[in-house]
């Protein structure tokens, strides 16, 4: 029926319809406008509000199809690596209660990624599946352990030669079964993915001395060199803002002391493991408080930088819905604190046998503290295959168990330069 056969009262009703249907629609429209002005304001005013936008993106399922969506597909093209066997890694079974992940960080001077080259720093990451508590164990890159290589042969060298003898099942092996550990996951990254990360992430902020930043101007010629990447040098010391290769070539430190929050002064590669700890903190709490616009923007240039033209600069053999697991577990993460191991240990000094070493004292009981400080096991017995090396380390080294512990960098002393390891 059209309008003009209906009668004037049902030209008048349908009229009437319309115009409340049409005011109906404006009050929706300006409820929408004073919500999204009044959650606009909340969320201004709201601390931490970028970090809450994206918790809830992060969480939800729509938010998660999107960015598998989006992703996935990239993701495991260019940056998951299939190759790596888990059954071919030692590990001890230590439960469900926590989530440890290794973080190796490689130093390439001729595009080596896979294999063939050594882990610059070797990182634990340790997360409390129910608290989200996380620590950070640095495995000193020189410490005298047991490594086997491919062909199953048994040596005693150092950490960072097991991953150069047997790629990442070899290196994972060697954590685990000099630390009565279980991990089978792992993130690799040379200078230039470590950069590209901070510079997705829009750098960080850190107090830098003097001193510091002179060498990281030293650092950053053959840091350039070797990335292809460019950067200004560091012009100024104090509270400063550091891009992706300055930071990288603050990691690389190892010539001056590190002061932490406490006094306590770190030198050498101590001091080194110490900074490379601080700047993944930094990535950390920046990671946390960054608005989902800079979350994707790392994905972007994480996923679409790495392999391109066959140069890798990050891999891991972490799915995609692993990946997701993680970063809402990044968003509401405490860093609990961090550490180097072994905690009691000696360096020969030059003229010494095993002389630019770090030599366990007592490798038995530093795994005995190690599993008190990361999941809080008390009087942990260590495995047979631990006890075995401590023994043969001790013959060999001469280097025994101190009477009282001495350690270098045994607890977390509070990272200086304005770190915040609780933040």
């Amino acid at each position: 029926m059209s309008r003009n056969q209906l009668t004037p009262k049902q030209q008048r009703m349908l009229k009437k319809r319309k115009k409340k249907r049409t005011k109906m629609v404006l009050l929706i429209i300006e409820l929408l406008i004073v919500l999204v002005a009044v959650v606009g304001l909340a969320l201004y005013l709201m601390p931490n509000s970028k970090s809450y936008v994206t918790k809830v993106f992060m969480k939800c399922p729509a938010g998660q199809k999107i960015l598998r969506n989006i992703y996935k597909d990239d993701y495991e093209d260019n940056v998951m690596d299939k190759t790596v066997d888990v059954e071919k890694i030692d590990k001890v079974d230590l439960g469900d209660g926590y989530t440890n992940i290794a973080f190796f960080g490689i130093d390439p001077r001729d595009g080596e990624f896979e294999s063939q080259t050594h882990t610059d720093s070797i990182i634990i990451i340790s997360i409390n599946n129910k608290t989200y508590d996380i620590n950070m164990i640095s495995l000193y890159r020189d410490t005298l352990l047991r490594v086997v290589d491919a062909d199953g042969d048994i040596s005693y060298e150092k950490a960072n030669s097991a991953f150069f003898k047997n790629g990442v099942e070899g290196a994972l092996s060697m954590i685990n079964n000099n630390l009565d550990l279980d991990i089978t996951e792992y993130a690799l990254v040379n200078f230039k993915g470590l950069a590209t990360v901070i510079d997705a992430l829009g750098g960080i902020d850190a107090t830098i001395s003097e001193e510091e930043r002179e060498l990281i101007n030293g650092y950053l010629v053959e840091t350039r060199e070797i990335t292809g990447m460019d950067s200004p040098d560091v012009t100024e010391s104090g509270f400063v803002h550091l891009n992706g290769l300055q930071s990288t070539a603050y990691c690389r430190i190892r010539y001056t002391e590190f002061v932490c929050e406490d006094g306590t002064i770190l030198r050498d590669d101590y001091g080194r493991t110490a900074r490379q700890r601080y700047v993944l903190n930094k990535i950390l709490i920046h990671a946390k408080n960054a608005g989902l616009s800079e979350i994707l923007k790392c994905a972007d240039e994480v996923i679409k930088k790495n392999n391109i033209n066959g140069e890798k600069i990050l891999a891991t053999n972490m799915t995609w819905d692993r990946i997701e697991d993680l970063l809402t577990v990044a968003l509401d993460c405490n860093l609990k604190g961090t550490v180097g191991f072994p905690f009691d240990n000696h360096t020969p000094e030059r003229g010494e046998p095993y002389y630019g070493y770090v030599v366990p004292c007592g490798l038995s009981q530093n795994v005995v503290r190690l599993h008190e400080y990361m999941f809080g096991t008390v009087n942990y017995q260590p495995s047979p295959m631990v006890q075995r090396i401590n023994d043969f380390l001790i013959d060999e080294t001469g280097v025994e168990e101190p009477e009282t512990t001495t350690p270098q960098d045994q607890t977390d002393h509070g990272l200086n330069n304005g770190s915040g390891t609780n933040n």
